[in-house]
């Protein structure tokens, strides 16, 4: 099994043994790409017994995961700055990582953040367009935890407003008054 397969299950493991979350159904936002990676993902959670989850399928024609292309690195993009701006974003009392240390996978998500840039490049014909590239993979370094961030805001907006999701949610959340019949647990972000 491939690293990011194991990593990916010891994650989802690991947050289970977290009492409150020992329930909750993953709702796993995968990149969609040729290579098929959400599918070989998937099936990595269905060799190792891992239960009570959901793929969103917003790939190609109804793949499963999320294809991120220009115009949805966009939309991603813009919706996390917004939700950084207004300070809608938060690291939650219960964060880990199974392979960093607290310390150490804060700054990481950080430095990938800050390094997440447009790149906008000159049209190369008279009447071609501007190309914006969204990336933070300049200089040799990562932008996976940030779009990992993005996909989890995009993935999880779609999750809780498209109809045909809404088998795979709790009831609370069908309705409009959504958590506050029940107040998050202390800690929660």
């Amino acid at each position: 099994m491939r690293h990011t397969h194991r990593l990916l299950v010891r994650h989802i493991l690991a947050i289970r043994q977290i009492p409150i979350f020992s329930h909750c159904k993953a709702v796993l936002i995968f990149e969609s790409n040729l290579a098929f990676e959400s599918q070989h993902l998937l099936h990595a959670l269905e060799n190792n017994g891992v239960k009570n989850w959901v793929s969103l399928s917003e790939g190609q024609q109804g793949a499963l995961g999320w294809l991120t292309t220009n115009e949805r690195k966009e939309q991603m993009c813009l919706l996390l700055r917004e939700a950084m701006n207004v300070g809608r974003v938060a690291i939650s009392d219960y964060f880990f990582s199974v392979e960093l240390q607290q310390l150490e996978a804060r700054k990481r998500i950080k430095d990938e953040l800050l390094n997440y840039c447009v790149v906008t490049e000159a049209p190369k014909t008279t009447f071609g367009k501007i190309r914006k590239t969204y990336t933070g993979k300049l200089y040799g370094k990562q932008d996976d935890l940030a779009i990992a961030l993005q996909l989890a805001m995009i993935g999880a907006q779609k999750f809780f407003q498209d109809p045909k999701y809404r088998n795979f949610r709790v009831d609370d959340y069908l309705t409009p008054q959504g958590l506050a019949n029940n107040p998050r647990p202390m800690g929660i972000v």
